[in-house]
């Protein structure tokens, strides 16, 4: 067993230098809000304007959803025996004809029973259809188990203590129009609500799927689908629910409708969460809307092929909990609002990617400094170029000022104005400067954000601006990427954020409240406690490093600017506010004193 090195540091102000600190990954100049299709027919090339391009942002009230009662009555209602070859009704407005059953007429119907190759089609020229399903097992080859034609509004319904399954099989025609592509597919509105248990088995492709708009209320909902799990192409709306999806290669919850051609004034490709239990896993992204994502309550747990969380334009999360415990890029939109929530995420690319999202996902690994290879022990910013700190500093602009702490050198001065500093070297080793993008923004104003990234932790091809909630990063081990990176400005007024990782490309807010940066001239091992104590030796806060790390950046309003502050190696800190791999506050017992810096 080795001992740990304990590392020597060297304090840089990262925001000072930051115009130098850039991007670690490549900028698009596609608009995300905006799209190019070319129709075959006519060799013509025309331009499909998104509905948050006309319309902006949508509201809840914005979704336009229908009226409709959720707790059907099952008075007077139809009922449908399924059977093999030998389906019978005791009522009007259906048709049986082999083992396809054909609801022609509004109102109630309870099915039960099983067929092993058959399908219920919904055909109503008006008015709202009540699908309750008692006990219901419908398996159909080469087309949906139940597919709605038309109808006003179909209502599926499952009663308590019932479970219920629908399954399809064969291929997926994709230039069939007449068949639906899933096991429950509608070419209207869809509700499912119930006491009861609807498990979806589908082999051709997508599980659930309305062309209009698809609403979850209530009940256990379990699917599994080669493709998408559970899709509203207008949008889908998650009101509550216990909800289950493992989508083979596609996403599990998506909305995909970009415009609506006929009414522009529609606001469409949305996923709206407002409650419930939702676990998803899927080949491409846990959810995916082609114009908006808002989360507003919930539990959530993704594991994703791809994004943890995508929106072509916007995303929002508000009091919700949500756990991305596998991803590429944990959450992506060109405009992010955070309002609240508690989230934590895990990817192998970025944590969260403000990003316009034309970008090609690179889902087998962004990771890596220029040139390969992982943080360099010893080394520091650029790659180990600039973890010389004294060496580095500009002595014209700084002052510098050397004290021996324990057999190691560290060294504390002040700030540069002169980007001539240590910021220089690194950028020398990137090689590469990303302007910032226009439209793309993170807004943090609340909540509890913990990321794990391999690639960025906080990263924005445009700016960010942060205003309270609470940010903790365990970022990069290489190079190539750092815990916080943008491309315009990083504006920070009110909240938290620590951040941990490689010093390649380490950044720190451009402006605002007071800012620690750290640089390490060793590698940080895991399961490091560094920590930060006040000119009176109190703990004001600690960071135990999660896995390598060779800088840390604090910023915080429990910081002053212009304060002097202790940094210390190891020890036990306790007592605190704990966010993960950060406290604040509590009291710290022993450690090993590295040196001091001012607060910017």
């Amino acid at each position: 067993m080795k001992i740990p090195r304990k590392p020597a540091i060297a304090f840089a102000s990262f925001a000072a230098a930051s115009a130098l600190f850039l991007s670690a990954c490549s900028s698009s100049t596609t608009d995300a809000s905006s799209s190019t299709t070319t129709d075959s027919s006519t060799d013509s090339t025309t331009e499909t304007v998104s509905s948050s391009t006309t319309n902006g942002e949508a509201t809840y009230d914005d979704l336009d959803i229908s009226d409709v009662d959720l707790s059907p009555s099952t008075d007077g209602a139809t009922t449908i025996t399924l059977a093999d070859g030998a389906s019978s009704s005791d009522g009007d407005g259906v048709t049986i004809d082999g083992d396809t059953i054909t609801i022609t007429a509004a109102g109630t119907y309870v099915l039960s029973g099983e067929l092993s190759d058959g399908q219920v089609v919904v055909d109503v020229e008006d008015g709202d259809v009540y699908l309750v399903l008692d006990g219901a097992s419908i398996t159909m080859s080469g087309a949906p188990a139940i597919q709605v034609d038309n109808a006003s509004n179909t209502i599926v319904y499952t009663e308590a203590g019932t479970t219920n399954t629908l399954a399809d099989t064969g291929t997926y025609d994709d230039t069939d129009e007449e068949t639906g592509g899933a096991a429950l597919w509608s070419s209207d509105d869809l509700f499912l609500a119930g006491e009861g248990t609807l498990i979806v088995d589908a082999g051709r492709n997508d599980g659930i799927t309305s062309k209009d708009t698809l609403v979850i209320a209530s009940g256990t909902v379990e699917v599994t689908a080669v493709d998408d799990g559970i899709r509203g192409k207008d949008a889908l709306v998650i009101l509550d629910g216990d909800i289950t999806v493992d989508a083979g290669t596609g996403h599990a919850l998506k909305s995909d409708n970009e415009a609506d051609d006929e009414d522009t004034s529609r606001f469409v490709g949305v996923v709206w969460i407002e409650g419930g239990t939702i676990d998803l896993t899927s080949g491409e992204d846990g959810i995916h809307a082609a114009n908006q994502v808002t989360i507003d309550g919930g539990d959530v747990t993704v594991d994703a092929g791809d994004d943890g969380i995508h929106s072509d334009v916007y995303l929002r999360i508000g009091d919700a909990e949500i756990d991305i415990t596998n991803s590429y890029e944990g959450l992506e939109a060109a405009m992010m609002y955070l309002d609240a929530g508690t989230v934590s995420i895990v990817s192998s690319d970025d944590g969260i990617n403000g990003s316009d999202g034309s970008g090609q996902s690179d889902t087998t690994g962004m990771g890596g400094a220029p040139g390969g290879g992982s943080m360099p022990n010893g080394g520091g910013p650029g790659g180990g170029s600039a973890s010389g700190t004294s060496t580095t500093t500009d002595g014209t602009t700084s002052t510098t000022s050397t004290t021996t702490t324990s057999g190691t050198i560290s060294v504390t001065y002040t700030t540069s104005t002169d980007d001539t500093s240590t910021a220089s070297t690194t950028t020398t080793a990137m090689g590469g400067v990303d302007a910032a993008e226009e439209g793309v923004l993170v807004t943090i104003s609340g909540g509890t954000y913990l990321i794990n990234a391999d690639g960025d932790g906080l990263d924005s091809n445009g700016s960010i601006e942060m205003t309270g909630g609470t940010v903790v990063i365990s970022g990069p081990t290489n190079n190539g990427n750092g815990a916080i990176d943008y491309n315009g400005t990083f504006e920070i007024t009110g909240g938290t954020i620590a951040a941990s990782g490689a010093s390649g490309m380490a950044q720190s807010p451009s402006s605002g409240e007071a800012t620690l940066s750290i640089s390490f001239n060793n590698t940080v091992a895991s399961g490091t406690t560094l920590s930060v104590l006040d000119s009176d030796g109190n703990l004001v806060m600690s960071f135990t490093t999660e896995k390598t790390s060779s800088s840390l950046v604090l910023s915080s309003s429990e910081l002053t600017s212009g304060e002097t502050y202790t940094v210390v190696s190891g020890g036990t800190a306790s007592g605190g506010d704990a966010y993960g791999p950060l406290m604040i506050g509590g009291t710290l017992t022993g450690g090993d004193t590295l040196g001091t810096l001012d607060a910017s």
